[in-house]
């Protein structure tokens, strides 16, 4: 959640074209999961650089460094190249020792400003538009440091009774080391939600602010959708992006924009989808729609013919025959142009309400029925079909 967190906002406008860059703090020192992670996407050690144990064992903050993570940013919509910088402080190396030790043994004080400090010297070394620090899923020092000092605390937890439970007793634990923490300021999230109504029976009990739902659960295997754990993601950021809207409120330079979450593939498809009636899909249903008024005509001789023999009596057998399979035949021809003429227009119909509702409505329809999504992968498809399109500024790598 917080890698996510930091790699959408290195996509958001920033200031004067100039993308944010972010600052990721892993202060879960006794896991590093944040930091081992991102050392396995660079495929590098970091074991040569301080880490936020080292700042706290020393009780020294100057002299840090981040590590630059860009490169590891994996986002499901692609990488644009017009994008911020992601750094990471480290949390700690596998071989530390004495990380409870450290944790325990400096005061409150001396850690909030040690923290404070470290925070502050990495912001204007790097020009850190955001910090995002990711703490351990306990109530310990560090957490309630990092609490304390953030703008926005996120109390990110399960649809799970112990979740809802740590909502209530966390706060007051951060509030003994620090009572300036303000609980009224934190933010609750619950992820993985899976199931809505017991999520939303708790929801109004304990203030949630929002929730994630499981994104296997929206978009199932079973639907057959070309790239399904890709859209998955996709959706999975977009709901952490609705979030980041609601928390950086009058922050706009650091809210990503849709069209930029969704990627250039699919607005390269919006873009041509507004010449849907070149697609060759619906070239061929026009054509096929001609065919409706040669079957008027057809339909009409053969029943004319037929109403005919009824009054001349000498009109040989064979002739009726031949009328009635006239007849038939044009019947058959008004059903293949009704069907390809109401096809064009429900296509054509489609592609202009995706123009008109642009990213946002990509992604209404990702988030609601499997029908959507599967009208979704065939206008998709049509739009692949259409050439000659100008291209958008390349803004992806290859």
């Amino acid at each position: 959640m917080a890698r996510k967190f930091a790699e959408l906002i290195t996509i958001a406008p920033g200031h004067h074209d100039q993308r944010p860059n972010v600052l990721l703090v892993d202060l879960d020192v006794e896991a590093g999961g944040l930091t081992s992670r991102l050392s396995q996407a660079m495929r590098q050690p970091f074991s040569s650089f301080r880490t936020a144990h080292d700042v706290f064992r020393e009780r020294n903050a100057s002299a840090v460094q981040a590590i630059s993570v860009t490169a590891a940013v994996s986002l499901a919509s692609g990488n644009p190249q017009h994008r911020g910088h992601l750094y990471l402080m480290p949390a700690s190396q596998h071989d530390d020792k004495k990380l409870f030790g450290v944790m325990a043994e400096v005061e409150r004080d001396e850690l909030y400003g040690l923290l404070q400090n470290m925070i502050q010297n990495l912001v204007s070394q790097y020009g850190i538009s955001c910090v995002v620090v990711d703490c351990a899923p306990s109530a310990n020092p560090y957490t309630a440091a990092a609490a304390t000092l953030a703008d926005f605390p996120l109390f990110i937890g399960r649809n799970e009774v112990l979740s809802y439970e740590g909502i209530r007793w966390i706060p007051e634990r951060f509030r003994e080391m620090y009572p300036s923490f303000q609980p009224n300021a934190q933010r609750v999230i619950i992820n993985m939600v899976a199931v809505s109504a017991l999520y939303e029976a708790r929801a109004k009990q304990h203030a949630v602010f929002d929730y994630i739902p499981l994104s296997s659960d929206v978009i199932h295997e079973t639907e057959g959708l070309p790239g399904t754990g890709r859209l998955q993601m996709l959706l999975f950021e977009k709901y952490i992006v609705d979030i980041i809207a609601k928390v950086f409120i009058g922050k706009n330079h650091l809210i990503p924009n849709p069209p930029e979450v969704l990627g250039k593939e699919w607005m390269i498809a919006l873009d041509k989808l507004t010449q849907a009636e070149r697609a060759p899909r619906a070239r061929r249903l026009k054509l096929l729609g001609y065919l409706l008024w040669p079957g008027i005509v057809l339909s009409l001789l053969g029943i004319g013919a037929v109403a005919y023999s009824h009054w001349i009596q000498e009109i040989p057998e064979g002739f009726i025959r031949a009328a009635l399979v006239v007849a038939a035949f044009g019947i058959m021809i008004i059903a293949t142009g009704w069907y390809a003429e109401v096809s064009r227009r429900r296509l054509l119909d489609t592609a202009r309400r995706l123009i008109n509702d642009g990213p946002e409505g990509v992604f209404r329809r990702l988030k609601a029925a499997a029908s959507d999504r599967q009208e979704l992968e065939f206008m998709k498809r049509i739009a692949d079909t259409i050439t000659d399109q100008n291209a958008i500024p390349d803004q992806y790598p290859a």
